[in-house]
């Protein structure tokens, strides 16, 4: 706890919440282009179940309206806006490596058109993923809903959830670092994020349920809510990667592209 305290210290005065901040940017122009690409490529992903569990309660009206305008937009959506799209889904991807730079400590290394090429390359492979995600999860909720008692099927989910937050957080600190690590290096770091990333999901939820954000930001509450969720999920997983840099020893690392 107290090596947390020390790290969290540090991320402040470091100015790292910056980087939070750019990253939740980057994500926001980023995922709504990519969610059009989403769409077309997987159609119409019925994983409403999965999107109101509790968990994502604060953020659940966001996602639905997310779901909703892509799927408008990627019913009309012409050869230029897809080209535009195409290259918007690599922004966060792209300013992620960025940022692993600065966090790492490291000299801005060129290949920017490099980076972007194999940003575009993780934006497919992540729409292949979450394609075969969404089948599992349309699958594996009927079968809970069917075939187990509620508490059970909570608790699948909840490690089903953890599982996901874990791979995501491994891929995403993998990516960050400009260097070549070894996969025990990132997981303490991935670990940390998936922690913290529960716990702010257990709090988001605990706090819809006492809160009225419709009283203070009346009909953008639910965008106000996620912009705030985006940062502070940010922010653990900037944490995480910090305390992965922590664990880089004084020998010499390769840059990666």
């Amino acid at each position: 706890m107290h090596r947390i305290i020390e790290l969290y210290r540090y991320f402040s005065d470091k100015r790292f919440s910056t980087i939070a901040g750019t990253l939740v940017y980057f994500l926001i122009m980023s995922i709504v282009p990519f969610s059009v690409w989403l769409t077309l490529v997987c159609g119409n992903l019925n994983i409403g179940r999965f999107l109101s569990h509790e968990l994502f309660e604060s953020i659940s009206p966001f996602l639905h309206y997310l779901k909703s305008s892509a799927e408008s937009a990627a019913s009309g959506a012409g050869i230029i806006l897809l080209l535009t799209t195409l290259y918007s889904s690599t922004n966060f991807f792209y300013h992620l490596r960025r940022s692993g730079e600065i966090i790492y400590n490291s000299s801005r290394v060129k290949g920017g058109v490099k980076l972007r090429l194999v940003s575009l390359i993780l934006i497919f492979v992540s729409i292949i993923l979450l394609a075969v995600l969404a089948a599992f999860i349309v699958t594996g909720t009927w079968v809970l809903d069917k075939l187990l008692p509620y508490y059970i099927s909570e608790i699948i989910i909840y490690t089903f959830i953890t599982a996901i937050a874990f791979g995501v957080a491994l891929v995403l600190n993998l990516f960050a670092c400009p260097y070549k690590l070894k996969l025990s290096e990132v997981i303490p770091g991935s670990l940390l994020t998936t922690a913290l990333w529960l716990v702010i999901l257990i709090g988001f939820t605990i706090y819809m349920r006492f809160a009225n954000p419709e009283k203070l930001y009346g009909k953008i509450a639910f965008i106000i809510i996620f912009l705030l969720w985006c940062y502070v999920m940010m922010s653990c997983f900037v944490i995480g990667v910090i305390y992965n840099g922590s664990f880089k020893t004084a020998r010499k690392y390769k840059n990666l592209f």
